[in-house]
């Protein structure tokens, strides 16, 4: 494969998944600052496996290498995206911070507020899930 010709698809260094693109916005709003500020250009893939340690890989725009010129952590991303929670803390809404608790908590006192609150959030334009979701989207 020549380097003129894009990543088409990219496998996880460390758990072997696909991983997805994402834009460079993202990354750069989710890495701790330090790492954001340093940020080389590239191609940015996001692992979702969530026992994975990996949440982006970066490949040089110049390469067509299986291998990452960078891999970013758990560790290396701010904690207000949790990219890897698990069970009750793991993140529904990166925008509004719902997690799976407070969803199953509200669902569960009949009250439903959480979906009627994110989805006034939305509508009047607060959402930012390209740049506050790890996915990016």
């Amino acid at each position: 494969m020549s380097a003129e010709i894009a990543k088409m698809v990219s496998v996880c260094p460390e758990c072997e998944s696909l991983m997805t693109p994402v834009a460079v916005k993202t990354v750069k709003h989710l890495l701790r600052y330090e790492l954001a500020r340093a940020l080389q250009h590239g191609e940015f893939w996001h692992c979702a496996n969530p026992d994975c340690d990996v949440v982006y890989a970066r490949f040089a725009e110049s390469t067509s290498s299986d291998t990452p010129d960078e891999v970013f952590r758990r560790d290396d991303i701010k904690e207000c995206a949790q990219p890897h929670a698990a069970g009750r803390d793991r993140l529904v809404c990166y925008c509004f911070g719902y997690t799976v608790g407070e969803i199953e908590d509200d669902s569960a006192s009949n009250a439903n507020s959480v979906p009627a609150a994110i989805t006034a959030e939305v509508r009047a334009g607060n959402c930012a899930c390209e740049v506050k979701n790890p996915a990016g989207h």
